[in-house]
């Protein structure tokens, strides 16, 4: 049974069945070495005995193919004749009377080892035997350079041949496969080793295979356990031949720096071997070749796991633990002790038992408010740690700890990870499984943290403080990761037994449930549960404490637009991260101020708050809030008129995004590349950009509960798009918003400025000048009652609303919205005044006006003048003119000298 290979299964029997109706065609099969090939050709083969199939079969040598079409020729007892074209029309007229009285597979493996003219012979034979019942299935080996096999499969697929990519096996797939071999349900722990084969079907079986005969197993009422992590010699053996293939040099490479991990840099590996990184590329280029290793941006690492641990565990033991300890000794002399400590613990002789106490002493002394001091100290007791010391595990927690708090995440993560690669108690393995979780989270990487933690809980018993710590990160990941049905399930169970659990899971609990229901549109009991959590984290555990409910708080009432509270909480929050030393979550106040004064209308205040928290992210390697900075970041630009720097911050943030997962600062990021999108491709490329948001709407409110002016837009710009059907889901989705939250003022202000925009209510739009929640959105409305009475013909009461727009415009830095509406009013024929007097110097970058520089920014880009007028809603002439006020005051000619001088000005992040 081909386990995990059903669906390829299946496209070969239908093609058969084709054949045998007189329908021949080309099935080309591809995948890495192991993939399951050969296996499938097998397969293929006996169903075509049953179907009553001819069968021609070859394979191509790794040797090579002296002799052209050698494995056809091979099979049908032909002898080689010298012209092609004459062997491959010989070749043709033998595969012909074959396929004469019944169908005719014709199977060839590893065409990536065949002779040219094989592969020839092939390209051509195979459209000469079209109108014959020939099913022709070939392989080749995808785990290295381009090769002429590949450019033939390109060349068939483009003529209609069917082509079959063997990709990895799924988990379900791994698990059947396990429970064949081994006549037992695996658990976790095996699961968790089979998942460094990669998915490769050959290692797995020999992973299985291996532990099965070598007795490594353990088989307790129908379930096979792991009692450690081994590499079966069978499995050692099988990558000690992939090794023996290689060019000793490149062998020895390998070896080496498996010692330095899974992953690992070319300069490491370089300077244990005492050479440069340029003399290692021809050996790394090979192993990349043979599919050993792949390469990131910035590190080597192998492409599977257990192709790894097998290589480690085939060194002798004595050189393993010299290379770990020159490794650590290499890695503390550059000043990376947290990475040097998972290598000296295997290379170094036992310490100072009285030190150790003493370092221990100290740590614990210093963890809650120096985090980072009392990880060093830790590390440095791990340095001189015997493996069999029973204060091992608490110690390395304790560096673990301060690591995180700390902010030190790779090195956290690295630490831990050097502790998993080694055998470890049950209890001592959830531990780490749920500090990694906790250090994935904080980075960002929500699936990865979910299953980190789910490892944590597999041990069913744990002590009761290790399983309520695995149950929060698992909480967390699972809000995080947007499993929002796990994550309110798992949430209310604790919140249902809390004398069961202690106060950090339940405060957890609490704040993770709380922003669930707010999300799904239930906004007072969002609101409320993230009011209790706050009361029960004051005055709490210091790890109650550390779960941050204060955050979810004022995301809330920002939200809502209840700025004067939502800064209040964020001042304590700061305060509290800073008492704690949990320098970790340091951003996420300064971030979530970033949001907070963008919705109040303070421009530079955002900016100062965003460029703060991301510098402070950036530095200790933390994504949780990020991407929620450069949302703010590039909708302040936009709105400041400066599209090129909304671009681009878009652009970082989607390389953030791609890392990990930000929530509804995903949306947030959406709009504004939205919002751009608009201005330089058109509404109807803005609104695609927004199919994720609108699908978003139909679960639950989405990002109109946090943004109530995105519904204006998103409503104003499908009807621009001419998507009506569009128009009207954003506008249901805000007045079933606004109907099941009321009492909550932003969303139904919001559900009446759709419902104006939709239906030409003016009414409805002037309640929303009246009532709306911000300066901004209070513009907007007004903004869109103006253009409504004017397309009346109500001249006076359209200036008065545009009037009404330009004033909130201006209050809140909109230059890019002031604009606008100041061109409105042009066409009404009104004017206003937009300058006041402003001690400037005479010439220079600070001599010019705020139009002026905008005006310079844009050129700078490469804009023509007539795109610069179109951005800034002016005229192609008053363009021109601000132009030569700007070459005058700085002295300059030429658009290239102006690029110059806007290169060299400090315009902020990005």
């Amino acid at each position: 049974m081909m386990f995990g290979r059903e669906d390829e299964g299946g496209v070969v029997l239908r093609t058969l069945r084709a054949a045998v109706l007189g329908q021949g065609e080309v099935l080309l099969i591809e995948g890495e070495p192991g993939a399951g090939k050969s296996a499938l050709l097998a397969d293929a083969a006996e169903r075509a005995a049953g179907l009553g199939f001819g069968l021609a079969s070859g394979r191509c040598e790794d040797l090579g193919q002296p002799i052209p079409l050698a494995p056809l020729l091979a099979v049908l007892d032909e002898p080689p004749i010298d012209r092609l074209e004459e062997l491959i029309e010989h070749v043709r007229q033998a595969l012909g009377r074959l396929a004469a009285d019944r169908p005719l597979l014709i199977a060839l493996d590893d065409l990536q080892c065949a002779h040219p003219a094989t592969l020839t012979a092939v390209r051509i034979l195979a459209p000469r035997l079209r109108d014959r019942p020939v099913v022709w299935m070939l392989t080749r080996r995808t785990a290295q350079a381009a090769d002429a096999a590949e450019r033939l499969f390109d060349l068939m697929e483009a003529d209609g041949a069917a082509r079959i990519r063997l990709g990895p096996l799924c988990h379900a797939a791994v698990a059947a496969l396990a429970a064949d071999i081994l006549a037992a349900t695996p658990d976790p722990e095996l699961l968790a080793l089979a998942a460094g084969a990669g998915g490769n079907p050959y290692m797995l079986v020999e992973l299985f295979t291996g532990l099965r005969d070598e007795g490594l197993l353990r088989v307790d009422r129908g379930r096979a356990h792991l009692p450690a992590a081994v590499v079966p010699r069978r499995v050692r053996g099988l990558v000690r031949r992939d090794l023996d293939r290689l060019a000793p040099a490149t062998r020895y490479v390998i070896e080496t720096a498996a010692a330095l991990g899974p992953t690992f840099a070319p300069q490491d590996a370089a300077e244990i071997l005492g050479t440069t990184p340029a003399e290692l590329l021809p050996a790394l280029e090979e192993a990349l070749a043979a599919g050993v290793l792949a390469a990131t941006q910035e590190a080597f690492t192998f492409r599977r796991e257990l192709f790894w641990r097998a290589v480690v565990a085939g060194l002798p033991a004595p050189m393993l633990r010299a290379l770990h300890g020159q490794i650590g000794e290499v890695l503390l002399a550059r000043g990376a002790t947290a990475e040097a400590a998972g290598h000296l613990v295997l290379g170094v002789r036992p310490g100072d038992a009285r030190v150790l106490a003493e370092l221990d002493q100290a740590a614990a002394e210093v963890l809650p408010t120096a985090p980072s001091s009392a990880a060093d100290l830790a590390l440095r007791a791990l340095e001189l740690t015997v493996e069999d010391d029973p204060a091992l595990p608490e110690r390395r927690m304790t560096a673990i700890a301060g690591m995180t708090a700390a902010g030190r995440l790779d090195e956290a993560a690295q630490l831990i990870r050097s502790a998993l690669f080694r055998p470890q108690p049950q209890r001592a393995a959830s531990e780490l499984h749920c500090a990694l979780s906790r250090v994935l989270y904080i980075g960002g990487q929500m699936a990865a943290a979910a299953a980190e933690a789910e490892l944590a809980l597999a041990e069913p018993d744990l002590p009761g403080s290790v399983r309520d710590r695995a149950e929060l990160a698992l909480l967390n990941a699972l809000a995080g990761s947007h499993d929002t049905v796990a994550a309110e399930a798992r949430a209310q169970a604790v919140l249902a037994a809390p004398d069961a659990h202690g106060d950090a899971v339940y405060v957890g609990a609490m704040a993770v449930l709380a922003v669930i229901r707010w999300d799904s549109g239930r906004l007072s009991d969002g609101l409320g549960l993230a009011r209790r959590a706050v009361r029960h984290a004051t005055g709490a555990s210091a790890e109650a404490r550390r779960t941050h409910p204060r955050l979810a708080l004022a995301a809330m009432l920002t939200d809502i637009r209840l700025f004067d509270e939502a800064r209040a909480v964020l001042r304590d929050a700061r305060e509290e991260v800073e008492s704690l030393g949990d320098s970790s979550w340091a951003p996420g106040p300064a971030l979530l101020g970033a949001r907070m004064e963008l919705a109040a209308g303070n421009l530079d205040e955002a900016v100062n708050e965003a460029d703060s928290g991301l510098a402070g992210a950036d530095s200790l390697g933390i994504r949780l809030f990020s991407t929620l900075g450069m949302s703010v970041l590039g909708m302040v630009a936009f709105r400041r008129g400066d599209l090129a720097a909304a671009a681009r911050y878009v652009k970082q943030d989607g390389a953030l995004r791609s890392h990990c997962s930000g929530g509804h600062a995903d949306a947030r990021s959406a709009l504004v590349a939205a919002h751009v999108a608009e201005v330089t491709d058109g509404p109807v490329k803005a609104m695609r950009l927004c199919d994720a948001i609108c699908a978003d709407l139909g679960r639950h409110g989405g990002v109109l509960i946090g943004e109530p002016g995105a519904a204006a837009w998103l409503v104003r710009t499908a009807l621009a798009a001419e998507d009506l059907e569009r128009a009207e889901t954003v506008a249901a989705a805000c007045a079933e918003l606004s109907a099941a939250n009321p009492g909550f003022p932003t969303v139904a202000v919001a559900a009446a400025h759709v419902r104006g925009l939709l239906t030409g209510d003016r009414d409805a739009l002037a309640e929303a000048v009246d009532q709306g929640s911000d300066e901004w959105t209070r513009a907007s409305a007004a903004e869109d009652l103006g253009v409504l009475l004017a397309a009346r013909g109500d001249r006076q009461g359209a200036v008065g609303g545009l009037d009404t727009a330009l004033a909130g415009y201006e209050g809140t830095g909109a230059i890019r919205d002031t604009a606008r509406v100041r061109r409105r009013l042009r066409r009404l024929g009104v004017r206003r005044r937009h300058w006041a007097p402003v001690e400037r110097p005479v010439f220079g970058w600070a001599s010019l006006t705020e139009t002026q520089r905008t005006v310079a920014l844009a050129v700078a880009q490469g804009l023509t003048n007539r795109q610069v007028a179109e951005q800034m809603f002016i005229s192609v002439h008053t363009v021109a003119f601000h132009l030569r006020q700007v070459f005058r005051r700085l002295h300059i000619n030429s658009r290239v000298e102006l690029a110059r001088i806007v290169a060299g000005q400090d315009l902020g992040r990005g």
